[in-house]
């Protein structure tokens, strides 16, 4: 049971970091680079958007599973 908990908390720890990042990257891209255009898939700003997006999804799931795992 503990070694699953460890397992858990990294894995939320980890949720929060990739998502933080992702959101920072998807606001620098808003940002600062709204207007390019990024290999043929679309505009930066409207990739930004979505990395904000799912960014900040990711954090709530770390975050959610960090609460979880206090709990157990």
């Amino acid at each position: 049971m503990f070694k699953h908990g460890t397992f858990f908390a990294y894995l939320g720890l980890i949720l929060n970091l990739v998502g933080g990042v992702g959101a920072l990257f998807g606001v620098y891209l808003i940002a600062f680079c709204a207007h390019m255009e990024i290999s043929n898939i679309g505009r930066a700003g409207t990739l930004g958007y979505l990395f904000v997006c799912v960014g900040l999804c990711v954090v709530a799931a770390g975050v959610l599973l960090a609460r979880y795992v206090r709990r157990m």
